[in-house]
């Protein structure tokens, strides 16, 4: 008997469910139908010209982020090596000093050991020793005349790290300076008359 009381409340409970349950399937079935032919009827076509301002306007909006990402200031070598700072400065500071200058001499100069500098252009270095600064001026990789010079400490106003650059300071002398990391020294020397 319990199981036929059961049986009998399964069915009528069942029964009771499944027409609610219709009604709603109904309803969600229909509701996306009508947004659909509401959409349909309510379409409107793009222009190329309304197309290409909306493009414009998404680019000028991706520039803007990324000028704004962008680090502010210019950096005065670029670190791309991924190593620290320090051996990065250290590594332009070396190849600065790599970079001789050359100097251009327009007249026949008088060592103090009676060798001649003709005119023309000249690699410059700096050599120290036990005896003091000397002034190397090569052509190629000849060695055409070791001067003897004195650190000055003063660097003539030149705006680069590493100069050379020849200054008349009389009518018969030349005052030859040179600069580098290292040092700032200077040597005078006479004109051949």
């Amino acid at each position: 008997m319990k199981k036929i009381s059961l049986l009998f409340l399964i069915i009528f409970f069942s029964a009771s469910i499944v027409p609610a349950y219709a009604e709603i399937s109904d309803d969600f079935w229909d509701e996306p139908m009508k947004i659909d032919s509401a959409a349909k009827s309510q379409q409107k076509s793009v222009t190329n010209q309304e197309f290409e301002k909306v493009m414009q306007f998404f680019e000028k909006k991706k520039k803007k982020k990324e000028e704004k990402d962008r680090p502010k200031g210019n950096p005065v070598w670029e670190n791309n090596s991924g190593q620290d700072s320090q051996d990065s400065i250290s590594g332009v500071l070396k190849n600065m000093k790599d970079d001789y200058p050359t100097l251009m001499i327009p007249v026949t100069l008088i060592t103090p050991e009676l060798t001649e500098i003709p005119p023309g252009y000249y690699r410059v270095l700096s050599a120290k020793n036990d005896s003091g600064y000397f002034i190397n001026l090569y052509q190629g990789n000849s060695l055409i005349a070791k001067i003897k010079a004195k650190n000055t400490g003063n660097d003539h106003n030149q705006k680069s790290l590493n100069y050379a650059k020849i200054i008349p300071t009389e009518d018969n002398y030349m005052n030859l300076i040179y600069g580098d990391i290292d040092c700032n020294i200077e040597a005078i020397l006479p004109i051949k008359k």
